[in-house]
């Protein structure tokens, strides 16, 4: 090991909910301090980032847990392990990591173990920063980074488990959001879980402080790493969830302003009309509406699609495939190409296009490695965000521009979207509860199998979902229903992670 990461090592071993010091008994004898903002850097780069680690998803299993996905029979000898692999998450059991642990493991179920790694490497960089040798303007840009990222780990950790901020009849004061750690530290008494708005304030608090940092010190910063419009983005994201649609405009305009490129889909040299993956895509590093290329990678979701033959276990679910107007006999004007850049399709279904399994890294590119990102943030975002900032304002005080620039937004975005190579595309024009219904459902088209619809289900008030499930030749499908507002809405914390910290009082 590099000796670098020497010092900050017994502290992400134990992470942010070991709290007692006896869990730091084991720490290295050979710890080395990091002395210069480059070395700081460097801990940002190796225990912060996730692109390009060992285990770079946090959760390749949350779309399981939605409306995107369904599941198909397949009496194939391989098809058992794949269901066991995603079973328990794709019914919302109560248990379900510990019943995927026993029964066919996937990456990345140590969500809350894996944010909270990179939380305490956000806080070793913030306590060492200013004691470092380095120039003012790098150490200003690598405080503005690791307080941009650890706004955004417990941003995604108190949507996981946390109540939704909006949530009717939660009093988010009282209600338990995670454990909110600041420093790298590690004091005699196991921290508790601070409320869903104390860690919203502490988001918003950090993104604000890393907003001029970055501005005026990051701008050189490659798309790895935390810029102004990243954190632009955040706070748009931020204020949508608290239902601050002035505030979720104004970062969302400001991002806009330092960036609002879109990849024209009909544009692309390569188009994905066979089974192969475009030239390029929304993800690839060459994108123009990539801002972050953060975590996970095509292997997400492996196993699903069996080999050598057989229909996916699992696979985009046929209600999301309905929303898109792709045209798949045309060859002149296919429509939305985005169900056919956006996801990755079984071989055996050339003929008809109708089974995309699970995959996403369908928004990568041929020319794009397997280790690089699959999600992170895109320019895309930026211009829904608005959109549906000034779809809410109007619908409160039916102000007709607002509507008006709403509907800018959304066309301008459909329009990189659809098939203009022989057809214009056509505008479209909504009003009233139909232009939210709409753009809701362009949001899911839009963001799909990039972690965006569980939250965004969320906030939408936690509707009812069914799921059917067929294993076995013998069996009948069952339904099985995550019930309106129903408490598995909010994650369960695993057991291993319980039995670590006895003052996590767990999740119902």
């Amino acid at each position: 090991m590099n000796t670098l990461y020497k010092i900050i090592w017994g502290m992400l071993l134990v992470t942010g909910f070991t709290g007692c010091s006896k869990y730091l008994e084991e720490k290295s004898q050979d710890e080395v301090k990091p002395s210069t903002v480059a070395e700081l850097q460097q801990i940002l780069m190796g225990e912060v980032y996730p692109a390009g680690s060992a285990q770079p998803s946090f959760h390749a299993y949350l779309d399981m847990m939605t409306d995107d996905v369904s599941s198909n029979f397949n009496p194939s000898k391989y098809a058992p392990d794949a269901y066991k692999r995603y079973e328990p998450i794709y019914t919302w059991r109560d248990d379900m990591f510990e019943r995927v642990e026993a029964a066919k493991p996937i990456d990345a179920i140590d969500t809350y173990e894996h944010y909270y790694h990179r939380i305490m490497g956000c806080n070793v960089v913030l306590d060492m920063i200013d004691a470092v040798r380095g120039d003012h303007d790098g150490r200003e840009n690598v405080r503005g980074q690791a307080l941009a990222m650890r706004s955004y780990f417990y941003f995604m950790l108190v949507n996981l488990y946390g109540q939704p901020y909006n949530a009717p009849g939660i009093d988010i004061h009282t209600s338990a959001g995670v454990e909110l750690i600041l420093t790298s530290v590690v004091g005699d008494a196991y921290p508790v879980r601070s409320s869903v708005a104390k860690i919203y304030e502490q988001v918003e608090a950090d993104l604000l402080k890393a907003m001029p940092l970055l501005e005026q010190y990051g701008t050189n910063n490659s798309k790895y790493r935390a810029t102004d419009v990243f954190v632009y983005n955040l706070l748009s994201r931020l204020y949508l969830y608290m239902e601050k649609w002035e505030e979720a405009k104004k970062y969302a305009t400001l991002g806009l302003g330092r960036n609002a490129g879109l990849l024209r889909l009909a544009s692309i040299s390569k188009p994905y009309w066979d089974n192969e993956a475009p030239a390029t895509n929304v993800y690839n590093l060459n994108s123009p509406e990539l801002i972050w290329a953060g975590y996970g990678s095509t292997n997400e979701y492996k196993g699903m699609k069996l080999i050598p033959t057989g229909v996916p276990v699992f696979q985009v679910s046929p209600d999301l495939q309905s929303k898109y107007e792709y045209n798949a006999n045309s060859t002149t004007n296919r429509g939305d190409l985005r169900l056919r850049f956006f996801h990755a399709w079984e071989y055996e279904d050339q003929c008809c296009w109708t089974i995309p399994y699970i995959m996403t890294g369908g928004k990568e590119s041929s020319k794009q490695t397997s280790s690089e990102p699959t999600k992170g943030m895109r320019v895309a975002e930026l211009y829904l965000n608005r959109a549906e900032s000034n779809i809410q304002l109007y619908l409160k005080n039916n102000d007709e521009s607002l509507r008006t620039a709403a509907l800018e937004d959304l066309n301008f975005l459909r329009f990189y979207r659809y098939d203009t190579r022989n057809v214009a595309y056509t505008p479209v024009n909504f009003s009233g509860q139909a232009l939210l219904n709409f753009y809701r459902d362009e949001r899911r088209r839009e963001l799909s199998f990039e972690d965006h619809r569980w939250f965004d289900l969320r906030r939408y008030g936690m509707p009812e979902i069914h799921h059917k499930l067929q294993t076995t030749a013998g069996q009948a499908p069952v339904d099985y229903v995550l019930a309106k507002g129903d408490k598995r809405y909010v994650l369960p914390f695993r057991r291993s992670v319980l039995a670590k910290n006895p003052a996590l009082v767990p999740n119902p």
